[in-house]
């Protein structure tokens, strides 16, 4: 993995953790889902149309498809992701999703993209595996009383599934030749994204000013604010990680992006004062240790 992209991934994961904070804190997240997606065109429109008559990247059909297939992927991580926030802590959902990612990605990346993993980066996943169920184990109480709900954690696991997907989608998407620029890409990406998130959050919640309640109500501590925030900060972290994906192998990239996990357990402790357990600290210890194998190891 080369210097470059890890310093992309390392900038990426803290921009992450910060917005997922705040999401964490938005007690309305089906609304903040929708209204922070749709404004993030807000963000990328402009860049796309004063970078495009530079860009020298292609626009082709096959680009077109792998931005829809991944625009659909990241609203399956935005639904999941929002319901894990609603049943489960900040220091839970973060590290198992993040966690789970990189282990699917092993596992399908060799058909679907052709990146493969050393045998020590391959050992590093089982350390993951631990780390991942020993956080999950660390959701309930002694005696049996869950600090999260099933749900939570299935929804955590869904998360990480649909990561591993649009990681590969893109993977691929950035590995066409030719291949697309990176900030067109992204733009198309989100498009689609914007599309998908506006019927699933319309099936759920019919009606503009119900979608746009956190805007309109101000329902978050700090809603406007954090509406623009997310809605900057969201396409910009993961314009880092398409630079990344151009770079290098999607096993690597999308390993050490889980380095916001370390992240989101000290986020969950102290900003959002949640109780985490030495066995979820040293669960997600664990899966930091891992992760750093799968992207560093090469032998």
């Amino acid at each position: 993995m080369s210097l470059l992209a890890l310093w992309l991934v390392l900038a990426s994961a803290a921009l992450h953790v910060f917005w997922n904070t705040l999401v964490k804190q938005c007690p309305d997240k089906l609304s903040f889902a929708w209204l922070t997606t749709v404004a993030g065109n807000l963000v990328l429109a402009p860049a796309f149309v004063l970078w495009r008559p530079f860009s020298t990247g292609s626009l082709g059909p096959e680009v077109w498809l792998w931005a829809a297939v991944s625009g659909a992927l990241e609203t399956v991580y935005i639904a999941c992701l929002f319901g894990a926030y609603a049943a489960a802590d900040l220091s839970a959902v973060y590290p198992l999703s993040r966690g789970a990612a990189p282990v699917f990605t092993l596992l399908l990346a060799g058909v679907l993209v052709g990146d493969g993993a050393t045998p020590m980066q391959a050992a590093g996943v089982a350390v993951v595996v631990a780390g991942t169920l020993l956080v999950g184990v660390s959701a309930w109480r002694g005696g049996g009383a869950p600090l999260v709900s099933r749900r939570g954690l299935c929804l955590s696991l869904a998360t990480g599934c649909a990561i591993a997907g649009y990681h590969l989608a893109d993977r691929k998407a950035m590995s066409l030749a030719p291949g697309p620029d990176p900030l067109d890409y992204l733009f198309l990406m989100h498009l689609f994204m914007s599309l998908f998130v506006t019927l699933w959050a319309w099936r759920k919640r019919p009606g503009w000013t119900k979608l746009a309640a956190s805007w309109l109500e101000t329902s978050c501590r700090n809603g406007r604010r954090d509406v623009i925030l997310v809605a900057v900060f969201t396409p910009l972290s993961y314009f880092l990680i398409v630079l990344a994906l151009r770079e290098g192998n999607v096993i690597h990239v999308t390993a050490a992006r889980n380095v916001g996990i370390l992240f989101s357990t000290l986020a969950g402790a102290l900003v959002l004062r949640e109780r985490v357990t030495p066995a979820r600290a040293f669960g997600s210890a664990l899966i930091v240790a891992g992760l750093a194998g799968m992207a560093l190891l090469q032998g």
